[in-house]
């Protein structure tokens, strides 16, 4: 999984008629192109002030979908006619989705401060404990 993401800034003046035509339109990248799973879009809530109001982030299944995306005439088509003459900015990254982090079930999760680690030298100390044992 391939994680297409676009961060907008608006030209000054571009009204919120504009944004919601603009993210409406977006279904089409949806329906146009193959490889493409969903599109997820929305307004930013932090309080940083950078300017980049809305992001997309464009799920493709692998590599090759990433490809067909960039080239496809649809997104051509949706960048040229829809998205700018109404943007004043905009960043593209890609990120694969290759080694994400989820929280686990239960209450301990390994990220946290005081989590229980399982680790090669607790293993070890366990086995010798274990031999030791047998030992006697």
């Amino acid at each position: 999984m391939i994680q297409h993401i676009v961060l907008l800034k608006w030209h000054t003046g571009t009204t919120d008629a504009q944004v919601d035509g603009v993210l409406a339109q977006a279904e089409e990248l949806v329906r146009g192109i193959d490889g493409v799973e969903p599109v997820t879009l929305g307004r930013n809530r932090s309080i940083a002030d950078h300017g980049f109001t809305h992001a997309f982030i464009v799920s493709l299944s692998d590599e090759d979908a990433l490809a067909t995306y960039l080239n496809h005439p649809v997104r051509d088509r949706y960048l040229t006619d829809v998205l700018s003459p109404v943007e004043a900015e905009r960043i593209e990254i890609d990120v694969p989705d290759d080694s994400p982090h989820r929280r686990r079930s239960g209450t301990s999760r390994s990220w946290e401060w005081g989590a229980t680690r399982h680790s090669a030298s607790a293993d070890a100390a366990a086995l010798r404990w274990e031999e030791k044992d047998d030992e006697l």
